[in-house]
């Protein structure tokens, strides 16, 4: 198995003269992300982290423009839809978090993707798996009289193969940025037969992301997904409906790298302490991310007003209690402001612990569709 010779990036400070968009490359101090955005954006929060603030920065890129980009389906005016529902029902939400906020700190985002063609030509060898039935009989006792049933499973006949290959294989998806299996999660996925060839107008004001993973670094990633291309079409070849243990010894020749470019929004708000939580929209199906942070300030506020109100009542009581001796009703309504009392004061419990309960569940929600909350392990 050999490692092809890989494609240089060039340094740049400028993409308008190669994809005719009016970007320039921009850091992230805080996570040491690379951005394309317009001028008006430089200075605001990055839309990864929301930690630090976009800077300009020359950036290691590949100067042909995209391939593909997957337009924005949701649009500006969705948008502010999307938040309001994300983020109702929080009972004591953080003061930031609000349809308002979100919109006005949304970034319209794409993020890339490697698309990868190659040759490849060497031997392979594998463990093809065929499935066969198998027929037996289990014994069942039953109303008295023990009876026979049949019962059928399915079962892989394992087989060696090898044999040599050649093939040729198109835009075949590879990790940009590290954090790509994260982003998948959150975003819910999307439908890529919607891909259309670049245009700088589809671009718009929206920012790139710049891949993190340049082609030496991505090449592992590629090379893997390449491997099960091959494994799969040797499957294919071998009739069989399993393969596992696949090895090829191969050259990858007439490598071409393109990128692929995925829409999304980002923005954040912020909590009690000031942390910034982001929130994230996939561009084409409007499917929204994020945790949903209530305010232990909050809570503790709801408490201490509920708990002053417990000790205003038991004085009151007390002094209906202490008139009883005067007018009897007044000792039986004190009583009654003891019971209501302690009323109030369990309930005191609640707000001050269900902030912390709310939110350790919140960590871990991903996957929001339009206020519908899903999660994943």
């Amino acid at each position: 198995m050999t490692t092809p010779e890989l494609p240089f990036t060039q340094l740049l400070e400028t993409v308008e003269a190669l994809w005719g968009v009016p970007l320039q490359p921009a850091g992230c101090e805080a996570c040491k992300h690379i951005f394309l955005v317009p001028a008006i954006r430089l200075g605001q929060a990055c839309p990864d982290c929301a930690r630090g603030k976009l800077a300009p920065q020359a950036a290691a890129l590949r100067p042909e423009p995209p391939e593909l980009i997957l337009p924005f389906r949701v649009g500006g005016a969705n948008l502010a839809n999307i938040y309001a529902n994300f983020t109702k029902g929080v009972w004591l939400a953080c003061a930031d978090f609000n349809s308002d906020s979100l919109t006005r700190r949304t970034t319209p985002l794409y993020w890339p993707m490697w698309l990868v063609d190659s040759d490849i030509s060497g031997d392979w060898q594998a463990e093809m798996g065929y499935d066969y039935k198998v027929e037996s009989s289990k014994e069942e006792y039953s109303s008295g009289s023990w009876r026979s049933r049949t019962q059928v499973e399915t079962r892989i006949r394992w087989e060696p193969r090898l044999g040599t290959l050649a093939r040729h294989y198109d835009n075949v998806s590879t990790p940009a940025v590290d954090h790509h299996q994260e982003l998948m999660a959150r975003l819910g996925g999307y439908r890529l037969e919607q891909v259309t060839a670049y245009q700088p107008n589809l671009v718009g004001s929206a920012c790139m992301h710049a891949p993190d993973l340049q082609p030496d670094s991505a090449w592992p990633l590629a090379q893997s997904s390449l491997n099960k291309a091959s494994a799969e079409e040797c499957r294919q070849a071998a009739n069989a409906q399993h393969v596992r243990n696949f090895a090829a010894h191969a050259q990858y020749n007439r490598l071409n790298w393109t990128q692929q470019l995925l829409p999304m929004y980002a923005s954040y708000y912020t909590d009690d302490q000031g942390q910034p939580h982001l929130v994230y929209i996939n561009g084409q199906t409007g499917s929204i991310s994020g945790a949903r942070i209530a305010s232990q300030r909050k809570g503790w506020q709801v408490a201490g007003i509920s708990a002053g109100i417990a000790v205003g009542i038991c004085i009151l009581g007390l002094l209906c209690i202490a008139l009883g001796m005067l007018l009897p009703p007044l000792a039986v309504l004190g009583a009654m402001l003891f019971v209501a009392a302690a009323g109030v004061g369990i309930f005191t419990i609640v707000p001050a612990v269900w902030p912390w309960q709310w939110n350790r569940g919140q960590q871990d929600v991903k996957i929001t569709s339009r206020g519908t909350a899903l999660s994943y392990p």
